[in-house]
């Protein structure tokens, strides 16, 4: 069934944002196509964009956050210990209200939904939408920089669940998973001929099935831990970063430093990858392989191999009834020269030994101590760039560490970055535990092996085949099981081919909004798997990145047209060149029949021209700012439209977001 969700507005009271009320409709009641609401930094941008993904996806019912997650939200200098934010959607033309009541005494979040016939307790939406409307999908249309850095990142599964999401085949894994659910069902009803030997081999199974449960379940928790570290360990070089620019002398010595290390690491990387070229020679690594070689060259020239005559000559000589000199050939004579002509190369050993021969003048030349002459020069070159790499490091790493001494801030900073890349670690290490296999398991002895001491999950899920086949042997089933392993095969090589299919498609697609995007940037996406895979290499500028995001999104929608969901975005072209935003301006309209994006004063340049001239004009502005910023409150007022809150300004006017020009306040 095809399904159509808009956004009709939202408001927020009470929360670390100015209080304000968005209506996302035009006069006829219709969303607006594209709506721009400009937000200076510090004014609560980020906490509007959690709020939203909260709403859309009930990321906070229950006891999902944590108290203190919650009370952050509270708004400074406030009294009031209630906050709300109710979001307003429609699904196929049905209102839905989603609202959120925030206790900040307690430190609870309630969810109220109203659809259909009332409203009920907590996050109920409607069916049709769950599948887009939790905490995993729900990321892939309220966007920003660290989704679109996510895709291509291998730690992240995001671009294999946005497609798995959209196109439903992970349908067929589920399919797979009731069949063996069937299996299960089906052995536990069936009476053994050896009842104790059947219970006892269930219950080992069901003791290996749980601990497979519990191993995926922690390596799950780890996983979420590690992703969030590496979330917040960016943010922290990020205000390493900030920390390190405000002293304008120092940010220029370190960025100096910081391009030398990357020049040098860019030098030897190139120059190693040209030493393992020519070390994969074996004349190269020591001139003893290149004098043996020429060695046997010689050896066969000497005795003069291979010899003119062809075995082949000898074979068809003996079916002639006259030899070359003009006597007849009998029987004998042609039994003879049969056997004799085993004594000659035949043609194919002929071609070898040439071949062998000119590979060798080829490879070496006439000295053998020319190619490992070569490979020593080629890494006394490598051997100065690394050295020169390290010299550049030291003194990149000694104006941090100096900058890191005098400023207490810049030091803070660098803690933080410690304690998260250990952190980091610690948990790439947990996780390590899981992956390939225990060597130490003994399956001949599976009913002995303690299992609290196998984290491998590949082990286990390799001894619940075994058990598996142990139950099937007890119980009679092993037909069943037989039936059961080749459905899951084919539903397994269904979902394999489907995806690859899909992924492949989108990909093509993708790379050609790519090159509409960055027309002189040779950025593409590879392989679409566990995520976007570029080629040649592992990641991009943030530029680039945000671009292949919006490329890959992009098509990800308009290819899965029977649902329609609306494009949330924040700063949409901050990070981007002038030349790229203008493409990223036009683009826009193109990308849902709902485009939200959230920005400040310095993203319109280049970006709003073009999207204004794409979507000609259809476009709503609202500008949202504090009201402590005095300088703007006067002409904020002197505008008929201006909505005031307690503590903000709301404009809904182009003209007033055109001359707007703040990009931060004071959070």
């Amino acid at each position: 069934m095809a399904t159509t969700m808009r956004i009709l507005g939202w408001q927020a009271q009470g929360l670390r944002c100015p209080d304000h009320e968005i209506d996302c409709r035009q006069k006829d009641d219709a969303p607006f196509p594209i709506t721009l609401i400009q937000m200076p930094n510090g004014t609560g941008k980020t906490t509007t964009l959690t709020l939203l993904r909260a709403a859309l996806s009930g990321a906070a019912d229950g006891d999902a956050w944590d108290r203190n997650t919650i009370r952050e939200l509270r708004k400074r200098d406030s009294d009031s210990d209630e906050g709300l934010f109710e979001l307003r959607l429609s699904l196929n033309g049905k209102r839905i209200t989603v609202r959120m009541e925030f206790d900040f005494d307690t430190g609870r979040v309630t969810y109220k939904t109203t659809w259909g016939s009332g409203q009920e307790d907590g996050f109920t939406p409607p069916f049709e939408l769950r599948r887009f409307m939790n905490p995993e999908f729900v990321n892939f249309y309220v966007f920003d920089g660290e989704l679109a850095e996510n895709l291509l990142s291998r730690r992240h599964t995001d671009a294999e669940t946005a497609v798995e999401s959209l196109f439903q085949t992970h349908l067929l894994d589920r399919m797979a998973s009731k069949v063996g659910e069937y299996w299960d069902e089906q052995t536990r009803n069936v009476t053994a001929k050896d009842e104790r030997g059947y219970t006892r081999r269930k219950n080992r199974l069901d003791e290996w099935k749980a601990r497979l449960k519990v191993l995926n379940e922690e390596k799950s928790e780890l996983d979420k831990k590690l992703a969030q570290t590496n979330s917040q360990l960016r943010r922290q070089q990020e205000r390493y970063n900030r920390e390190i620019a405000k002293e304008e002398d120092r940010a220029k010595k370190i960025a100096t430093a910081e391009n030398a290390v990357n020049n040098s690491k860019g030098q030897v990387n190139e120059r190693a990858l040209l030493v393992l070229d020519e070390m994969r020679d074996p004349h190269a690594l020591s001139a003893g392989f290149a004098a043996t070689m020429l060695s046997l060259k010689d050896g066969l020239d000497r005795v003069k191999l291979p010899e003119s005559a062809a075995r082949e000559f000898f074979e068809e000589l003996a079916d002639e009834a006259e030899c070359v000199c003009g006597r007849e050939i009998d029987e004998e004579i042609r039994s003879v020269i049969r056997q004799r002509a085993q004594q000659y190369l035949g043609s194919d050993d002929v071609t070898l030994l040439n071949a062998m021969k000119s590979a060798i003048t080829d490879a070496i030349g006439s000295s053998p101590n020319e190619s490992s002459e070569a490979l020593s020069a080629s890494i006394d070159v490598l051997s100065g760039l690394v050295a020169k790499l390290q010299t550049s490091q030291n003194e990149l790493d000694e104006l941090k560490r100096a900058a890191e001494q005098s400023d207490p801030d810049v030091m803070r900073a660098k803690d933080e970055i410690t304690r998260l890349e250990n952190e980091h670690r610690d948990t790439e290490k947990a996780l390590s535990r899981f992956n390939g296999k225990d060597d130490k398991v003994r399956f001949d002895r599976i009913n002995k092996i303690d299992l609290e001491r196998v984290y491998a999950i590949e082990t286990v899920q390799e001894g619940i085949a075994i058990l598996e086949q142990q139950v099937a042997e007890v119980t009679g089933t092993i037909d069943l099981r037989r039936k059961r392993d080749a459905l899951k095969r084919i539903l397994d090589s269904a979902h394999s081919k489907a995806r690859q299919a899909i992924t492949a498609e989108i990909r093509n697609e993708a790379n050609g909004r790519i090159a509409d995007l960055m027309p002189y940037n040779n950025v593409r996406i590879e392989d679409i798997n566990r995520c976007l895979m570029l080629q040649g290499q592992s990641g991009g500028s943030v530029g680039e990145t945000l671009s292949v995001g919006y490329a890959f999104l992009s098509t990800l929608f308009n290819r899965a047209n029977q649902h329609e969901l609306p494009f949330i975005v924040d700063s949409p072209a901050n990070p981007i060149d002038n030349d790229i935003r203008a493409n990223i301006g036009q683009l826009v309209p193109h990308l849902t029949g709902q485009f939200i994006a959230f920005m400040i004063s310095s993203e319109r340049g280049r970006f709003l021209d073009s999207l204004r001239k794409a979507s000609n004009g259809d476009i709503q502005y609202v500008t949202l700012f504090r009201q402590s910023v005095n300088h703007l409150a006067a002409k904020a007022r002197a505008d008929s439209a201006t909505v005031t809150t307690q503590d903000g300004f709301m404009v809904p006017s182009a003209q007033f977001f055109d001359d707007f020009q703040l990009d931060a306040e004071d959070a």
